[in-house]
């Protein structure tokens, strides 16, 4: 009986949205695991057959060692050749899968992080992605050579039109690359007009990436909680109490590992910097509902905060 509640438990989900995600998920998984033991199964056969060549062939043709050595070759190049042409198989069956997967993913997420009455239009875009220079148009961060993003979505808050998506800007390490961001940007307007950035970081734990561009800039402000960076002599006009108490409301902790903030140009930056248990897609363990419970939590103060610093 009681281990009859706990499943119950176990099974009980929030929101619609997103038990769909743990149905997807299974269907998904299951078809991978699949394929994967097809792909295991017909490696050890094709091993099997390999070494029953090398051992038969010389056998059966003890006479003449060309035509075995021969039969041994071409059986060897047919195995591998069959390894190589399955295994390409299922890796572009799932390549093709994993687009519309990702896409059920973010419009299951996005229902439910986006349900309350101040957000609408709420779109998923097609393909999801933002390029190297749009990332790099915040400013924050130093010698971005690549980046990376899935997941666009624009909507609007209490009338007002942005967007988010999942992205990571990377620069040459010594030996490979090397992030400085990984979480989510929110694009949108802000009321400040300058062209000189005034940028804001909301400090994080040990997992935190604090923007390198903005660390050159200089320090005008900072407690416990925050830093302001910014060479505009009037930046108490931009970040002003409306936003210090927008910025306050938000509290970095372990998923939610810092934030950091550029407002220039009209322009305005957020880059929430997220931890695993939100940025990885569910694939082979179960959906954990949680991190996206925080985060739609965090996604009103992080709008409160954007609607503060464009009013």
């Amino acid at each position: 009986m009681e281990e009859k509640i706990e499943q119950e438990a176990q099974n009980t989900y929030p929101h619609k949205s997103l038990e769909k995600i743990e149905n997807n998920r299974k269907v998904f998984y299951d078809d991978y695991s699949k394929h994967n033991k097809y792909k295991t199964l017909i490696f050890i056969g094709v091993i099997i057959l390999m070494f029953g060549a090398w051992i038969g062939f010389p056998n059966i043709f003890k006479d003449n060692a060309g035509l075995s050595t021969g039969f041994m070759i071409g059986t060897t190049i047919i195995c591998l050749l069959a390894i190589f042409l399955f295994g390409r198989y299922v890796r572009n069956k799932f390549e093709k899968k994993l687009g519309p997967y990702f896409s059920d993913y973010f419009n299951s997420v996005n229902e439910y992080v986006f349900e309350d009455k101040d957000f609408s239009e709420v779109k998923l875009q097609d393909p999801g992605k933002i390029t190297l220079e749009e990332f790099n148009e915040c400013r924050l961060y130093k010698d971005v050579i690549e980046s990376g993003s899935r997941g666009l979505t624009k909507f609007k808050y209490k009338g007002d039109e942005y967007s988010v998506v999942d992205c990571a800007g990377n620069i040459r390490g010594e030996k490979s690359m090397k992030p400085v961001f990984v979480g989510k940007m929110l694009r949108g307007s802000a009321k400040y007009e300058g062209d000189i950035p005034v940028f804001i970081y909301l400090k994080g734990n040990e997992r935190a990436l604090p923007p390198t561009a903005a660390k050159e800039v200089t320090n005008v402000f900072e407690d416990q909680k925050m830093v302001v960076y910014t060479e505009y002599k009037d930046w108490k006009k931009v970040v002003n109490n409306k936003v210090m108490a927008a910025l306050n409301a938000i509290n970095t902790n372990a998923l939610l590992v810092d934030v950091a903030v550029a407002v220039y140009n009209s322009k305005l930056f957020i880059m929430m910097g997220y931890d695993d248990p939100l940025m990885v897609l569910p694939l082979q363990n179960t959906f954990d509902t949680k991190p996206t419970e925080q985060y739609k939590t965090e996604m009103v103060d992080i709008c409160k905060l954007a609607e503060a610093l464009n009013k």
